[in-house]
């Protein structure tokens, strides 16, 4: 059974500004080389992203998708143990029960110490990555749970709802789904972060749409990353759609991100509109894959359309 603590005098700050805890999910089975490698040999591999990446953190253009199609688990966890890379194994909570029903008691016990937190909906993704792997400056759309499980890491979390940290129309397209959650970075923004190195068994949540990233250190890395939905940030979501709509349409800026009252009903009911009328058609960001996995070659990967260096799957 898992179990999560929170102190007492971090109660209040969850969902407002970072915090920090410990959970017990280090020691779960689940997370076995021996239960990842069954995962990731029966996992529906459209929900599957190997992704690799650069050194330099503002260079977020070496960001790359890799295919393994047909690259057996065992494989994929050689190349992650060897090379240069991350596995994002996306919508787990709808794939395997035993993760759904590991996120849920999760947030059950996070709802009894946390006042005033009501999920309507939750979610994960398991993260699987090398050792020195990162993840470039980027904000989520969702409010975010991070349970660290086995190596080690370090977080830098940035200050949220800062125009000096993140641009309110880069918020708008990532809402929108038209840009990847990568963000412009300048080292210079280190000065304001909040800097947590992270060891098995602790956890970590932000405000929402924090910008934040993330440098695996010297081993192999495994985290449950869980967002969660409630009733202010489903309506925040909106209105951030609405206000992209009609900047991009009607050149309006600057609009309120509040996500109550007159003004923001009156702005997502009119985008409602627009989009049942087709006036708002959405090309979402996708990466384009330009590698495959492979666990013999350095970094784990190989050009997509390069001969396999023997490996066997």
């Amino acid at each position: 059974m898992p179990t999560v603590d929170l102190y007492d005098r971090s109660r209040r700050d969850f969902g407002v500004r970072p915090v920090m805890s410990t959970h017990n999910l280090h020691r779960h089975p689940l997370f076995s080389d021996e239960a990842l490698v069954e995962l990731l040999d029966h996992y529906p591999r459209e929900h599957l992203y190997a992704l690799t990446m650069g050194t330099d953190d503002t260079r977020t253009d070496d960001n790359r998708l890799a295919v393994h199609d047909g690259v057996s688990g065992a494989s994929l966890l050689r190349a992650v143990k060897s090379g240069r890379l991350w596995l994002n194994v996306t919508q787990v909570h709808t794939a395997d029960r035993r993760y759904r029903a590991l996120i849920e008691q999760l947030f059950a016990q996070l709802v009894v110490l946390v006042p005033g937190l009501r999920p309507e909906s939750t979610q994960g993704t398991l993260l699987i990555s090398s050792p020195h792997a990162l993840v470039y400056y980027h904000a989520d759309a969702s409010p975010s749970v991070l349970w660290h499980i086995r190596g080690r890491k370090r977080l830098w979390v940035y200050p949220a709802a800062d125009d000096r940290y993140v641009n309110r129309e880069h918020l708008e397209d990532i809402y929108a789904g038209v840009r990847h959650e990568y963000l412009p970075y300048d080292p210079s923004y280190d000065q304001a972060a909040v800097v947590y190195d992270l060891q098995p068994g602790q956890w970590v949540s932000w405000p929402c749409n924090s910008p934040h990233r993330l440098v695996n250190l010297d081993c192999v890395n495994v985290s449950l990353s869980t967002e969660y939905c409630t009733r202010d940030s489903r309506a925040r979501a909106r209105v951030y759609v609405a206000n992209r709509f009609l900047r991009t349409r009607l050149g309006l800026r600057n609009l309120s991100t509040r996500g109550n009252g007159v003004a923001a009903l009156v702005k997502t009911s009119a985008h409602r509109i627009a989009r049942r009328c087709g006036w708002d058609p959405l090309q979402l960001k996708r990466h384009i894959p330009l590698l495959r996995v492979d666990p013999e070659a350095p970094g784990g990967t190989v050009a997509i359309d390069a001969k396999p260096t023997g490996s066997r799957s």
